[in-house]
C-alpha cells in the first residue's frame, strides 16, 4: 500500500460529500430558469424565491397539477412564463408560455430547441405547428396554437414515461 502524505489523506466520506451532489446535479438536466426535474417544491422555491401559488390549478392525468409558476425568463430572445407541474411531490412538468408573438416566437423557440436538442419531429398545417423531441430524460414539444400574429405558443417539458405495452 501506498502511503500518501497527510494532507492528501482523503476519508471515502468526504470524497462522496463532494462527488455525490455534483453526480447528482449532472444526472438531472437543467431547465431554462435553472429547475430541474424532480424536484421538491422547497428545492424550486429555493431556484427561483418569486415563485406564486396558481389561484387555480390546472389539472392533468396522471395526477399532476400546474399548482406553481414563475416570473417571465428570457429564452432565445422572448419573455416566457413557466407553470410548474408537480405529481407525487416531484416536479414532472414545465410549460412555458410566450404569449401574442405568434410564427415569430415559434421560429425563436424552435431554433433554440434544435439548438438544445437537435432535430424534431414536425407536423404543420393551417390551424397550428407542432415539434416534438425525446430525450432519455424527458420529453418535450413546441406548439403554435395559432398561425396568427398574436397567437399563443407552448413548449412543454416533461418527465417521460415509458409504458410496458400491456399498460396501452
Amino acid at each position: 500500500m501506498i502511503a500518501l502524505p497527510h494532507c492528501l489523506r482523503w476519508s471515502v466520506a468526504a470524497i462522496a460529500a463532494v462527488l455525490l451532489p455534483i453526480a447528482a446535479a449532472a444526472a438531472e438536466p437543467l431547465l431554462p430558469g435553472g429547475s430541474a426535474l424532480g424536484m421538491t417544491v422547497p428545492e424550486l422555491q429555493r431556484t427561483g424565491p418569486a415563485l406564486k401559488r396558481v389561484p387555480h390549478p390546472a389539472r392533468l392525468g396522471g395526477g399532476l397539477v400546474g399548482s406553481w409558476s414563475g416570473p417571465a425568463i428570457d429564452l432565445a430572445g422572448l419573455a416566457v412564463s413557466p407553470t410548474y407541474f408537480f405529481a407525487d411531490g416531484q416536479l414532472r412538468r414545465v410549460e412555458y408560455l410566450a404569449r401574442g408573438r405568434g410564427p415569430a416566437a415559434y421560429a425563436a423557440l424552435l431554433a433554440w430547441a434544435r439548438a438544445a436538442w437537435g432535430a424534431e419531429l414536425a407536423v404543420a398545417d393551417p390551424e397550428g405547428a407542432y415539434a416534438s423531441w425525446s430525450t432519455q430524460d424527458f420529453d418535450a414539444y413546441l406548439q403554435l396554437a395559432s398561425p396568427t400574429p398574436a397567437g399563443q405558443v407552448r413548449l412543454v417539458i416533461k418527465q417521460r414515461v415509458l409504458k410496458d405495452a400491456s399498460e396501452l
